[in-house]
Formats: structure tokens, C-alpha cells, sequence
């Protein structure tokens, strides 16, 4: 696939503000990034994933790299591992300037920054670890804070022998310059809204708010050129505008850093904005969902989940007060609230994760019984989930294939087991070899697999057959690829309850678009028997719209409450 190909020319768009000065003193007129003709290859590849690219980006210009089809999946990261020295550029961009004719020969590994939201990569170890620990440590008193993971040289030793030059900067430092990146570390606490959480326990922290003070730590650090790939993905609309209303005023500071977004199709596009190279694979965008005129009932059965007044507390800090919310069969839900509101606790109280869940066990009833009388095993086994903090944590030895991953998802474990890696038995024995559970098992496997598989997404499924997806190794596929095998996994097993947390993080248009047919009604991925929670900012990434049903649980400052469709008043 050629570069003219799969990335749209760029075009100026209509909307251009106009800058306060030039981004870089000393080189202002120089390109920012100069690829004049080449090729983009992984390392170790002699097979190009992106050929004749020709791209210059210059001072004055706001670049965002959109995705937008099957192809997406793998060429946003190889443009973006070009500029990180992780994909070769061939031949290389010629002297002088290189690659960053701005840099002016300065090293790029010290000027050039990237921070990735899409989940854990390929190079992060391969083993699991436990993303439950979370709550764990909050219990055994883990209260290490914000400020002492991200930014540690604002936190003050609480005795005065320990590490001295905390409390004497102008030792080590200039005191000007001391004094400079304090008012920036003040600056961008208080553009991002972090001031207030600076000194809470990390475990207490959403998703979207450690995002948030990932990228601030990056603009302390004062590169020249930032890469940020899909920095919108599971922030709040709140959030979304701190952050772009934060870029937008560093484009008018004087040396501040030239920034290079990239963003998913349905990501708003910022104003400020002046050139889009979009990597697309035909088709358009899909419009959001039907208006809340067409509600249609659905007939939905017994309770699965029935949460009684559910309270959940670190000390004088509540983060859920008294949840009332049941959850029946053949019910779809959409679970909103900005970041911090509680949805990733609520949900690890669903899971039993969460210790605080045997505390509230009178309050909380699990697939018609108390909490506390459920092994968490058991539980695993009745629930399928999808969620940022299971793919980080998804073990990614080499020797794990997609056929393995995919059957964890029946004893919901993260090991594969039995004979035929379908796993085993409710007592923990071998499933028996040709019974009707075990054929029914791997009957599933390839369900799954057709509905999801790469012949419903592949820019070419003649070379990537289901079954040679199946045996692909889990660590080598992209991000997307790994969202949509443990997609399938939290389904495989038809549970009762499923819960899809972000969990179309990294796919392309064709992958979310798969996935939606299959979650909606008529598609086969759920029955009537199951509920499923889908948890997004964005209504258009929830499969179902009015007309099948959807509703709409919303949580706010700890508080829940359901707001489509309103509930009636006794």
C-alpha cells in the first residue's frame, strides 16, 4: 500500500487562527519534519508498510494524523514509529536537518516526545500482572499520590535530612530557572484541573484523569516536538476541552512545543487545526445515533445484578453513595460520567474485584445471591468483560496465540486450559474428550471468529484467513487486533452479564463497525438471556440506539441515577 494511497493529500483547512509567533526561536523557518521520498519499514522488515511517503510539516502548521478503515490499524503507529526511531525510514531523510531540520543536528531522543493512550504495546513484558491490586493497596494503606508518581520533585520530604536539595533548589539549580518550571508545573496543574488531585492516592484516580497528568508530565519535560496518538480517547467532554483549550494556548507561548495529534475518526477536530493527513480505507464516518423519540421497550427477565443502597468509601472520601441500580436480562445499557465519577469501581464491584464488595454484600446482589457467597472464580465465569485496565494487564507471552487468548474467556481466567485450550470444567477437571460441552465450546470459538474475525475487517481477507488469525501469536497483532480477540474472549462464553469498558479503544471503523453488527440485536452476539453494560463519552460507540432499547445509567460525583428513559414518580 503506497503512502498517496491509504493518506489523503493534505488540505488547508478553512478555519486557521492565527498564531501569536513563530512556535521556535532559533529556527523558525525551518520544517519541523522533512521525509522528502521514502519508505517506512518495521525493524528487521525488508517489506515496506508505507511506500513513497513524502511529508513536511513546517513551523506554522497544526497537524492531526486521523484513522479511518481497516489499513488505519496499522499505519497511524508506523508514521508516528518513524518519528520515534522505532519503524526505519529508507532511505533516510538526507543532511543536513535529517529527519527534524528544526532540531538543527540536536538529539531528537532528548527533544522528542510521544505519549500513547492505545493500552499497553507490544514491547511493555509479557507476563500478567494484576490490575486488581489497585484496590488491594488502598486497603493495606498504599497512599502514594499523584504528585509523588508523576511529579516528585514538587513533593517535600516531611523531615529536612532527606534529600536536601528539595528544599534548597538554588543548590543544584538556578534559582530562576527553579522559580520558571515551577510556574510552568502550576501553569499546566491548573489548565488540566489536576491541582486537587495532586496529593489523592493514585488507586483513586479514573483513567482519564492519570491521562491527563501523563501529558502534563510530558510538558514538563519541555520537548520541542509532542506526539500525542489518541489523546481524547476516554476523556469526558469536559475533559476533552481542558486539554484542547490548554494546546490551543500553548500554540501562542513562545517556545513551546510543536505538537502532532493523532486521533480516531470520531474524535472532534480541533479549530486550530491546518492540515489532516487522514489514513482511510474508503467510506464515511458514521453519523451518530437515532433521537430518544424513537425509544422502543424492550421485554427484559429476572435481575442480575441488583445493587440496594451500594456505598463505597477510602476514609472521608466517598466514591459511590448509596447506588440503587438493577440490572436485568436482555437489558442494554449505556454507563456514562465524567472522569472520577466511580464507573471503573462500580464496575469492579460487578466483578467482585473490588474488597469493599463484601463489605456492601447485603446491599449487593450477584446472579441472585449475596455477594460474599460467591468465589470470585465463579463470578469471572458469569461475567465477560473488555476494559482498559484487563488489556494492559493481558499476559502477552509469544507462545499465546489468539485461539488460546480467545478460550480464556470460558473459565475467565488468563491461562489457557484443557486439552483443546477451551478450558475446563466447573470442578477444574478436563472437560471430557468429544462431550457435547466441549464441541459446543469450539463450536463457539469459530462463531465468534466469524462474526469478529479478519473477514469482516481486513483491507485483504484473502491473506488473513479466520484460521490463520487463530493462530497468529497475541503479542505481534496490532492494538485494535488485540481489543477485538479480547472482545471475543468477554463473549465466547455467552455469560449473563457483560460489561464493555472503552472497549473499542485502538480499532478502526471497519473493527467497530463489526463489532456493533454483532452486540445488536439480530447480529448473534448476545441473547436475550444477557445484559451488557457499554461504557463511553460517546453515544455513537454504543451498539444499540433508543429504538432497541438502550438505557442510559449516569453516575455524578458518586451519585447514580438513571436518565433515559426517565424513570415514573410514585
Amino acid at each position: 500500500m503506497t503512502w498517496r494511497s491509504s493518506l489523503a493529500r493534505c488540505s488547508r483547512l478553512p478555519r486557521r487562527p492565527a498564531l501569536a509567533c513563530q512556535v521556535h526561536n532559533d529556527a523558525a523557518s525551518l520544517p519541523i519534519i522533512s521525509i522528502p521520498q521514502a519508505s517506512i519499514y518495521e525493524l528487521g522488515s525488508q517489506e515496506p508498510v508505507l511506500r513513497d511517503v513524502l511529508w513536511t510539516v513546517h513551523p506554522d502548521e497544526a497537524w492531526a494524523v486521523v484513522n479511518d478503515g481497516a489499513a488505519s490499524s496499522h499505519l497511524k503507529p508506523a508514521l508516528f514509529g518513524a518519528l520515534m526511531g522505532t519503524y526505519r525510514i529508507s532511505p533516510p531523510p538526507p543532511p543536513p536537518g535529517g529527519l527534524f531540520p528544526f532540531l538543527q543536528d540536536a538529539d531528537p531522543h532528548q527533544y522528542v516526545q510521544m505519549v500513547r493512550f492505545a493500552h499497553r504495546g507490544r514491547g511493555s513484558g509479557d507476563g500478567f500482572y494484576d490490575f486488581t491490586a489497585r484496590y488491594g493497596a488502598m486497603r493495606e494503606g498504599d497512599v502514594r499520590t499523584l504528585r509523588e508518581t508523576f511529579f516528585p520533585e514538587t513533593a517535600r520530604p516531611l523531615h529536612t535530612l532527606a534529600i536536601p536539595s528539595f528544599h534548597h533548589p538554588e543548590k543544584t539549580v538556578a534559582r530562576a530557572e527553579a522559580e520558571r518550571k515551577q510556574k510552568l508545573f502550576e501553569m499546566l496543574t491548573a489548565w488540566l484541573r489536576l491541582e486537587n488531585l495532586l496529593d489523592l492516592p493514585m488507586v483513586a484516580l479514573s483513567n482519564g484523569q492519570t491521562r491527563r497528568a501523563r501529558i502534563a508530565k510530558a510538558l514538563l519535560e519541555e520537548p520541542k516536538l509532542l506526539l500525542l496518538d489518541e489523546p481524547l480517547t476516554g476523556l469526558d467532554v469536559k475533559s476533552r476541552k481542558i486539554l484542547l483549550d490548554l494546546l490551543q494556548e500553548l500554540k501562542r507561548t513562545r517556545a513551546a512545543p510543536h505538537v502532532i495529534m493523532g486521533l480516531r475518526a470520531q474524535d472532534p477536530l480541533p479549530d486550530w487545526t491546518t492540515h489532516v493527513a487522514l489514513i482511510k480505507d474508503g467510506g464515511h464516518t458514521p453519523s451518530a445515533g437515532s433521537s430518544d423519540s424513537n425509544y422502543k421497550h424492550r421485554q427484559q427477565g429476572d435481575p442480575l445484578v441488583d445493587m440496594s443502597g451500594v456505598t463505597v468509601q477510602y476514609g472521608t472520601r466517598t466514591i459511590l453513595s448509596s447506588i440503587q441500580w438493577t440490572i436485568r436480562a436482555n437489558s442494554r445499557w449505556h454507563l456514562i460520567g465524567e472522569n472520577g465519577a466511580g464507573k471503573t469501581t462500580l464496575l469492579a464491584l460487578l466483578t467482585g474485584e473490588h474488597p469493599q464488595s463484601y463489605t456492601q454484600s447485603s446491599k449487593l446482589r450477584l446472579f441472585d445471591r449475596e455477594r460474599a457467597r460467591w468465589a470470585t472464580p465463579m463470578l469471572h465465569r458469569r461475567i465477560g468483560r473488555v476494559s482498559p485496565e484487563l488489556f494492559n494487564a493481558f499476559p502477552r507471552r509469544y507462545q499465546m496465540t489468539v485461539w488460546d487468548a480467545i478460550g480464556t474467556g470460558f473459565d475467565g481466567g488468563f491461562v489457557p486450559k484443557g486439552k483443546r485450550h477451551v478450558g475446563v470444567a466447573q470442578d477444574g477437571t478436563d472437560l471430557v474428550p468429544g462431550s457435547q460441552e466441549e464441541e459446543w465450546r469450539v463450536h463457539r470459538m469459530h462463531e465468534v471468529m466469524r462474526a469478529l474475525g479478519p473477514s469482516r475487517w481486513h483491507s485483504h481477507p484473502d491473506t488473513m484467513t479466520d484460521q490463520k488469525f487463530f493462530e497468529q501469536p497475541f503479542p505481534t497483532l496490532t492494538p485494535g487486533e488485540q481489543s477485538l480477540v479480547l472482545l471475543m474472549r468477554a463473549l465466547v462464553g455467552a455469560p449473563p452479564l457483560v460489561l464493555l469498558d472503552e472497549a473499542w479503544a485502538g480499532m478502526d471503523k471497519a473493527m467497530v463497525e463489526a463489532a456493533h453488527g454483532y452486540l445488536q440485536d439480530g447480529g448473534g452476539g448476545l441473547t436475550e438471556d444477557q445484559a451488557c453494560i457499554v461504557v463511553s463519552h460517546w453515544e455513537e460507540e454504543v451498539p444499540w440506539g433508543p429504538e432497541q432499547g438502550v438505557q442510559r445509567f449516569k453516575l455524578d460525583s458518586g451519585k447514580g441515577e438513571q436518565i433515559f428513559p426517565a424513570t415514573r414518580q410514585e
